[in-house]
């Protein structure tokens, strides 16, 4: 079955070949991963599962790209079930109030855009531009219906959203990186 399938992908690497609709995230399919320095020593990764959204986009018109993304802070993934409970905790997501929340997107060349727009974390709005790199489309070998997928990166400062826990000891800038496969909707 697996040679069948690999038949049958056929990847373009050329935005313009984007076939123009609404799309919806694959959550199984798409990582929201966050790392922050550790003691001044170390990076500390984590991951937010189960993000949702919608991104509407058509290559002839890429000024007009829609995306709206929301990951629930609650679904925050560390190697230490002690810790992520404290990350729910009000005193760093507060993730029974505020999911983490993203709009906008704006394109700049054909394989890179930023994602700018609004950021909503721990229930502080700010303006952060993500870089996003678009990795490729076609068509899913198990549904026949078009699907995309991006990588984007930003770097946040915590406490300007108001998550000043155990600063400095856990450091000030966050890194995001989201990897994210999109469906035709």
């Amino acid at each position: 079955m697996a040679d069948e399938l690999q038949q049958t992908l056929t990847i373009e690497t050329a935005p313009r070949k984007i076939v123009a609709g609404r799309y919806v995230v694959d959550p199984m399919h798409t990582r929201v991963l966050f790392k922050v320095r550790h003691f001044g020593v170390s990076n500390y990764w984590g991951e937010f599962l189960g993000p949702m959204g919608w991104l509407e986009i058509d290559p002839e018109f890429p000024e007009k790209t829609a995306l709206q993304v929301r990951v629930p802070t609650a679904q925050v993934r560390t190697n230490s079930g002690h810790l992520d409970e404290e990350l729910r905790g009000e005193e760093w997501f507060d993730a029974d109030r505020f999911p983490l929340v993203g709009r906008g997107l704006k394109m700049v060349s054909d394989n890179h855009a930023i994602f700018e727009g609004d950021f909503t974390l721990h229930g502080v709005t700010k303006r952060v531009v993500f870089g996003v790199d678009f990795i490729g489309s076609g068509k899913s070998p198990f549904t026949g219906a078009p699907t995309i997928g991006f990588e984007a990166a930003a770097t946040i400062s915590r406490t300007e959203f108001g998550v000043s826990a155990k600063y400095p000891i856990v450091g000030d800038k966050v890194e995001i990186i989201v990897s994210a496969a999109f469906d035709y909707a």
